[in-house]
């Protein structure tokens, strides 16, 4: 048993690895996967890799092609708007829901603490681990009203909106005068902003932060394509 439960294991750490890599851009999009090549670098079977890659083609990061083999895919634009989409109508009613019922002082401190986690993040200046736990917010909320199998339906269809937040996060990272906000410090202070109104229970500034919050990822979406074509597809 405890062999099943170590191989359980190592197979979760293979698939997170490649997925963070997919994220981080390490594993760019388009870029070519071999599983033996995949094998050797980290000491696994071709078997657990394999297990790894069919949970990565699940969530969209990659896909096989026959005759081709397997390639990491590359960013579609309308992908990303169907997330964006599903993300502001079912978010809205989370929060509508939490704050017809309120928050309790528990979720308010499990909610503090993330944001406190989101800070010592943003410090170190890690776009993915602040990715991570920028995720972990939304992903509470859905859980104050029963709501977190909504991120089973965002699991398979993120991939491409998360890589595409990972380099607005980097290339938009930067003050552009003395008194402006970093894109990672913007995503902290509307963090704050949003939990401030879910406390005052007040439903429309709250969807109004989150929509925005989501939206900006659209609005830069042009930008970020005229800068990185390569990592793109063919349709606008």
């Amino acid at each position: 048993m405890e062999v099943e439960v170590g191989k359980s294991d190592q197979r979760s750490d293979i698939y997170n690895q490649l997925r963070m890599q997919i994220l981080n851009l390490d594993i760019r999009p388009g870029e070519r996967l071999s599983e033996n090549i995949l094998s050797s670098q980290m000491n696994a079977s071709r078997t657990m890799v394999r297990d790894a890659l069919s949970r990565l083609v699940e969530e969209g990061y990659i896909v096989v092609y026959p005759q081709r083999g397997t390639e990491v895919t590359l960013l579609d634009s309308e992908r990303i708007r169907q997330s964006v989409f599903s993300h502001n109508v079912l978010e809205q009613a989370i929060i509508e829901e939490i704050c017809r019922q309120g928050l309790t002082k528990t979720q308010i401190e499990q909610l503090e603490e993330v944001l406190n986690y989101q800070k010592y993040e943003l410090n170190k200046e890690n776009p993915i681990d602040f990715l991570i736990v920028e995720q972990q917010l939304h992903y509470l909320l859905s859980t104050f009203c029963g709501h977190e199998y909504v991120w089973e339906v965002f699991r398979t269809m993120d991939c491409d909106l998360l890589r595409l937040n990972y380099l607005q996060y980097t290339t938009f990272n930067y003050k552009t005068d003395m008194s402006s906000l970093t894109s990672l410090e913007h995503v902290q202070v509307e963090g704050r902003l949003l939990l401030d109104n879910l406390k005052r229970r007040d439903a429309e500034a709250a969807c109004l932060i989150c929509a925005n919050h989501f939206n900006s990822v659209l609005w830069n979406a042009g930008t970020l394509r005229g800068i990185y074509p390569q990592f793109f597809s063919g349709q606008a």
